[in-house]
């Protein structure tokens, strides 16, 4: 479970109940009405006021990003289950249908955000719902505020709004919560260079991290300034310690410490806070291959409570597992056939990955118009300590 002291800092536990994993996050009630000034009370009995034109109401949203401690000796199933798109695969765009999905978030109801991109819009998922809500974007294409062009990542802050990755536009958009009419957090400018963004995370504070695919670099902005401070990848594209190429995911954990997918160089690297250089924690600087010691276009990465690397391997179409013991190599988790397919046990392109609170993967399988889910399975012998 996460929780929020008073003072901002994160808690975590993690309950195992009948060979079950649990993880409860604590929510946010925010109550917004014209023109009157209302209060915002946490959980963790913190008290604060503002002032608010919003009218709607936002109950439930993530007070925080919840990390899971699942045991090293836990597994997935291996036969996926489609929880958003067509079965069948095919593409389109009704509510029902995906065309090539890319980042997905997930929150604590279990509420699904997708990012599906060639439709320029978010659609939201409910639990067990067999089609989608758009919730930001209207189908086509533009740089209206109520409009998106080709968003690539999505992630829903602690008073509810949708922040979209809108990345053939080149901003950052902010959807307040009910609204379908966005407000502009970052745009590319002369005094502040933002390319086509793969990739949106947020932290705990409501601080935005992108990747910059174009620059090849991540780039921070807080909630309030659209000016980015560049957290790695600040001497252009390359393979050294310092450089990203062709960077898609990105994730900070609760040290500071970004963890980049760097597609282009066939890695994975990670910055601690205020390092300048990158240390490769999962697969061989520009060596692509198939092996549990090599990682083909790496695509996404997140990090659990444990130190568990779980890497979309995308052009290896298959999710993998790293340990801290980067000689120990990768466990194939996920679309372990070898071979790409639309099977219930194969992925095309996985794009990104997401856990929800009980540990199950949600991954967005871009090429096969879906997102799979794999149930996570721990046996009657596997505990927190294994």
């Amino acid at each position: 479970m996460t929780t929020m002291d008073t003072t901002g800092n994160m808690t975590n536990q993690t309950t195992i109940n009948n060979s079950t994993i649990q993880a409860t996050t604590e929510t946010t009630t925010v109550s917004s009405t014209t023109t009157q000034t209302t209060t915002v009370t946490t959980a963790a009995s913190s008290t604060t006021t503002q002032t608010t034109t919003d009218t709607t109401t936002a109950s439930n949203v993530p007070t925080g990003i919840y990390a899971l401690q699942i045991p090293s000796c836990a597994t997935w199933n291996k036969t996926g289950i489609t929880v958003a798109g067509n079965a069948n695969t095919t593409a389109g765009s009704d509510a029902a249908s995906l065309n090539s999905p890319v980042g997905i978030f997930l929150d604590n109801n279990y509420t699904l955000y997708i990012a599906d991109r060639d439709n320029h819009r978010i659609v939201k998922y409910a639990v067990n719902a067999t089609t989608g809500v758009v919730v930001a974007g209207n189908g086509t294409p533009g740089n209206s505020p109520s409009q998106l062009r080709s968003p690539k990542g999505v992630a829903v802050d602690q008073m509810g709004a949708i922040i979209v990755a809108d990345g053939g536009n080149f901003r950052i958009q902010r959807f307040p919560f009910g609204s379908t009419v966005a407000t502009t957090i970052a745009l590319n400018s002369s005094a502040n260079l933002l390319g086509d963004m793969r990739d949106l995370h947020i932290d705990v504070n409501n601080n935005i991290y992108v990747t910059d695919s174009d620059y090849s670099r991540v780039v921070k902005f807080y909630p309030n300034n659209g000016i980015g401070v560049i957290l790695a990848g600040n001497s252009g594209a390359g393979s050294a310690a310092d450089q990203l190429q062709g960077s898609y995911g990105n994730f900070i954990d609760g040290n500071d410490t970004l963890y980049v997918a760097d597609s282009g160089n066939h890695r994975v690297q990670m910055w601690p806070a205020g390092a300048t250089n990158g240390t490769t924690i999962a697969g061989i600087t520009n060596t692509p291959g198939s092996g549990l010691l090599r990682l083909k276009s790496p695509m996404q990465v997140i990090v659990d409570n444990n130190g568990y690397y779980f890497i979309a391997d995308s052009g290896n179409n298959r999710i993998v597992k790293w340990t801290s013991n980067y000689a120990a190599g990768g466990t194939c988790i996920a679309g372990c056939t070898g071979s790409v397919g639309n099977a219930s046990n194969q992925l095309n392109t996985p794009r990104d990955l997401k856990f929800d609170a009980s540990g199950n993967l949600y991954v967005s399988d871009r090429d096969n118009n879906r997102v799979q889910k794999f149930m996570l399975e721990i046996s009657a012998n596997c505990s927190i300590s294994k």
